[in-house]
């Protein structure tokens, strides 16, 4: 059997609390042995970022940055979309291990294979 896949496109960052929904989800999905893919776009792309997200906690969610570091963990895929992460300035060497700043192409790759999608 095919495994399935999902991309996640996020665009709220630390201040929304759709952030920690999205990885409760994401991290839901893999436990599923779903392929998961997120894709940070606009705010979300400081998610990406290791100390972005440590003082967030949303209840009754555990922390956002314990939600991300799981679904890291556990094999999940963190896109970062390059123009947003560039347009804040922001510094590649602070990203997570295993997140990747990329256009939308390996995204939309996954969509053309039939992917299923959410958006946050």
């Amino acid at each position: 059997m095919k495994t399935q896949k999902l991309v996640i496109v996020l665009t709220k960052g630390i201040n929304n609390d759709v952030s920690s929904i999205a990885f409760t989800i994401a991290n839901a999905a893999l436990g599923k042995e779903m392929e998961v893919g997120i894709f940070l776009t606009s705010e979300g792309v400081d998610l990406s970022r290791e100390t972005g997200s440590e003082f967030t906690h949303v209840h009754p969610f555990k922390k956002l940055k314990e939600l991300i570091e799981s679904y890291i963990k556990n094999g999940g895929i963190l896109w970062t979309c390059s123009p947003c992460f560039n347009h804040r300035g922001l510094n590649a060497e602070e990203i997570y291990k295993g997140s990747e700043i990329v256009g939308a192409g390996p995204m939309l790759d996954w969509i053309a294979e039939g992917a299923r999608t959410l958006s946050f």
